[in-house]
């Protein structure tokens, strides 16, 4: 697959010449009709459609609307996951969604059939990893298709230690939510609902 430049691009560059790149190397099943969606805030920024069916894909600038699932974050933090390091494991997930992790199997990142299930959820669920390094970083997972809300439906909040520590295997998921060190607020249920679907896509 394409390596990640060096350098940073510009949001459009990357979603309209980096991120097509990427898809041409992805063996995308027949079968497979899903719409993603990347929507970065500030200067710079703008909304891009990915359009995978029929084994395959385009990506064009416009609302997100149609999109089973929309990465919502800011031109900074975006910038911070895929070339600064920022956001830990979260933020290399949140790079890797669309080919952006150097290291990951883009083909794999993308679970392209399985994304289609979120289509029937609805909100926006804001990860917040606080205390790392280049300062507080977030990302929003915007569900199902429909205009993005102002306010996240559900905030999960996260120290970069901790994040680093779950990652590394030394932190179990349960045993820090039950500690408070994973903090949940606004509609838990709409995580639960995410979590079941990932959960239905890897088995």
């Amino acid at each position: 697959m394409p390596e990640l430049p060096k350098e940073p691009m510009s949001p459009s560059q990357f979603m309209e010449e980096f991120v097509p790149s990427v898809m041409e190397t992805v063996e995308i099943p027949a079968d497979v009709d899903v719409k993603l969606g990347i929507c970065l805030e500030g200067e710079e920024g703008g909304e891009w459609l990915v359009s995978v069916s029929g084994g395959q894909s385009s990506v064009e600038p416009g609302a997100c609307s149609a999109a089973a699932l929309t990465l919502v974050q800011s031109v900074d933090d975006w910038r911070g996951a895929l070339w600064e390091g920022r956001g830990g494991e979260f933020g290399r997930q949140a790079a890797a969604l669309f080919g952006g992790g150097a290291d990951s199997d883009s083909g794999q990142a993308l679970q392209l059939g399985a994304l289609s299930g979120l289509a029937a959820l609805q909100g926006l669920i804001r990860i917040r990893v606080t205390e790392g390094e280049g300062g507080d970083w977030s990302t929003g997972f915007k569900l199902g298709p429909g205009a993005i809300p102002a306010e996240p439906t559900t905030e999960i909040e996260i120290a970069a230690e901790d994040a680093k520590a779950m990652q590394e295997g030394t932190l179990d998921p349960m045993q820090a939510f039950m500690s408070g060190k994973i903090r949940v607020t606004g509609d838990m249920a709409l995580m639960m609902q995410l979590q079941g679907v990932l959960m239905a896509a890897g088995s």
